[in-house]
C-alpha cells in the first residue's frame, strides 16, 4: 500500500514574494544576490561617467585661453592692443594711403604740429648762426657749416679753415647732435602719441624720451652716413634709406640704440622697395616745403614725420589711428 504524497503547502505550491525559485535557498535569498550587491544606478538609468583617461578636460568655447590665464600673450609694446575700439589691423604699406593718413592728422592737429615745428626751427636756426659766426672769428675765410635736417651728418669746406675752426666745426656738430638728438625725440613722440590715437597739444611735442639713446643712434647713423658721402656720395644715400627707420623703432619699441640701427636696417633690407619709395616721398615732401620760401616746412616736416611713423607701422605689420572725419 503507498504512502500518500504530503499536502501541499499554503498558497499554491508557489514560495512567498522575494524568497526565488529554489527552495534548498534560505529564506530571502532566492537565486540573485541580495540587495546592495550591485551600486545603485544612476539617476536617469545612464551608466555611470568613463574614469579620468589623462588628458586635460576640452578646452573652453572658441579654443583660445582667456586674458590673463595661462598661455595668454599680451599686446608687444609701443603698438595699440589688438582689437581695441577703432582701430584696424595692419593693411600693408600703401604710399597713397600712408600720405592720405598723414595729411589728415596734420589737419586735425595743425595748430600743436606747427608751433612744435616752429619752435624747434627756430632754435637750430639759432644754434647754426652761433656756430657760424664763432667759426668765421676764428678762421676767416673758411667756409660755413652746414648739416643735414636731422643732425646725423654735417660737412664743410677746409679752404682757409685752421685747426681752431675745423674744431669749432667738430664741437658745433656734435652740440647739434644732441640739440637735435633732444628735438627729434620729443617731436616725434608726439607724433607716435597721434599714430596711438591720443589727444595732443603743444606740450606734447616737448617730452622727450631716450635722449641718451637718441644721441648714440645719431651718432652712429651720423658716422656711416657720413663715411658713406664721402665714399662717391651713393653709399651714403644707400645708408640714410637703409637707416631712415631708426630713431622710430628707437622710440616706437623702447630699444637701445644698436638694436634700433640693426632694427632698421632689417626692415628696409626686407621690405627694400617700400622702404625707398618713404625715403623719396619723405624727400619730395620737404624739397616741396623748403621751395615755398621755407614757410612751407612748417606743414612739411610734419606732414613728412607723419608719413614716416605711418610708413613704419604699415611696413612692420603695426597699427595707426583711423582716419577722422
Amino acid at each position: 500500500m503507498s504512502t500518500p504524497p504530503p499536502p501541499p503547502p499554503p498558497g499554491g505550491g508557489y514560495p512567498p514574494p522575494g524568497q526565488g525559485g529554489d527552495p534548498q535557498q534560505p529564506p530571502g535569498q532566492g537565486g540573485y544576490p541580495p540587495p546592495g550587491g550591485y551600486p545603485p544606478p544612476q539617476q536617469g538609468g545612464y551608466p555611470p561617467p568613463a574614469p579620468p583617461s589623462g588628458y586635460p578636460p576640452p578646452p573652453q568655447q572658441g579654443g583660445y585661453p582667456p586674458q590673463g590665464g595661462p598661455g595668454y600673450q599680451p599686446a608687444p609694446q609701443g603698438y595699440p592692443p589688438a582689437g581695441s575700439p577703432g582701430y584696424g589691423g595692419a593693411q600693408g604699406f600703401n604710399v597713397g594711403e600712408a600720405f592720405t593718413w598723414a595729411w589728415n592728422k596734420f589737419s586735425k592737429n595743425a595748430g600743436p604740429l606747427i608751433v612744435a615745428t616752429l619752435v624747434f626751427g627756430l632754435i637750430v636756426i639759432a644754434l647754426q648762426v652761433v656756430i657760424n659766426l664763432v667759426q668765421a672769428a676764428v678762421s676767416p675765410g673758411a667756409s660755413t657749416y652746414t648739416s643735414d635736417d636731422s643732425g646725423f651728418s654735417f660737412a664743410w669746406s677746409s679752404g682757409g679753415m685752421g685747426l681752431a675752426g675745423i674744431l669749432v666745426s667738430l664741437v658745433g656738430w656734435f652740440v647739434l647732435l644732441i640739440v637735435g638728438a633732444a628735438i627729434q625725440s620729443a617731436f616725434l613722440s608726439g607724433v607716435l602719441d597721434i599714430a596711438n590715437g591720443q589727444q595732443v597739444s603743444v606740450g606734447s611735442f616737448f617730452r622727450p624720451r631716450n635722449i641718451g639713446q637718441v644721441i648714440i643712434a645719431g651718432l652712429i647713423v651720423g658716422v656711416i652716413t657720413t663715411i658713406g658721402t664721402f665714399l662717391c656720395v651713393i653709399p651714403g644715400l644707400l645708408a640714410s634709406i637703409m637707416l631712415i627707420f631708426t630713431v622710430v623703432a628707437l622710440l616706437d619699441r623702447n630699444l637701445p640704440a644698436v638694436d634700433a640701427v640693426k632694427t632698421s636696417f632689417e626692415t628696409a633690407k626686407a621690405n627694400f622697395g617700400d622702404t625707398f619709395l618713404t625715403w623719396l616721398v619723405g624727400l619730395v615732401i620737404i624739397a616741396v616745403g623748403a621751395l615755398l620760401c621755407g614757410v612751407g616746412l612748417l606743414v612739411a616736416v610734419p606732414v613728412g614725420s607723419l608719413f614716416l611713423v605711418c610708413a613704419w607701422r604699415r611696413i612692420t605689420g603695426g597699427q595707426v589711428a583711423p582716419l577722422t572725419p
